[in-house]
């Protein structure tokens, strides 16, 4: 049977999740507690930051997750699936000349993240940071997608919601992308969410 060697890069991409996972594993083994487990859905507004700002304007965010800790630990691991849908913007091109379209993007993301919750009674709030690979393709007939690297980091709060938990999240996220692509992409997703 033919395997395909992965390239450096590719290989440290396959390998963050699998390490922050070790790390929730590890940490659960040092606390003889049991692993617990939740899964997750939110949407909201998907605000454009920064240069990308200019050409996009405020779209909307869905995302998917399962969330990975122990009770008696204030830190868990968290892998989302992310889709991001931007609208274009009427802009006047850098040389001068008529007023142009730019087209609508989508940006989706397969993320491993690092949570850490705080301790509260009625709402517990959390930081949360990770990267992965994004996948982004203009809303054109001849665009083609490609896949980048990015990160992300930002703060939310969970709080009961009739038996279940509800939360509410902003983080940014920072994509590389080449000038010649566009230029980076910068946003933040402010969503709301439920955890089962």
């Amino acid at each position: 049977m033919h395997y395909r060697k992965l390239r450096p890069m590719n290989q440290k991409l396959v390998l963050l999740p699998a390490l922050l996972l070790g790390l929730v594993c590890a940490s659960a083994s040092s606390a003889a507690a049991q692993k617990s487990y939740a899964l997750g859905v939110a949407g909201g507004a998907a605000i454009p930051t920064g240069k990308f700002g200019d050409s996009a304007s405020t779209g909307y965010n869905v995302t998917a997750f399962i969330a990975l800790g122990v009770p008696e630990l204030p830190l868990g691991v968290r892998l989302d699936g992310v889709f991001n849908n931007f609208n274009g913007r009427t802009v006047l091109p850098p040389g001068g000349g008529a007023e142009i379209e730019t087209p609508r993007l989508r940006v989706m993301g397969a993320i491993g993240n690092l949570i850490y919750t705080f301790s509260g009674t009625t709402a517990k709030p959390y930081i949360i940071a990770g990267g992965g690979i994004y996948n982004i393709k203009a809303d054109t007939t001849d665009a083609r997608s490609k896949n980048e690297f990015g990160f992300n980091g930002g703060v939310g709060a969970t709080f009961g919601l009739r038996g279940l938990a509800g939360f509410i999240e902003a983080r940014y996220h920072g994509i590389s992308r080449g000038a010649a692509d566009g230029g980076n992409v910068q946003f933040v997703p402010v969503t709301l969410g439920l955890m089962f």
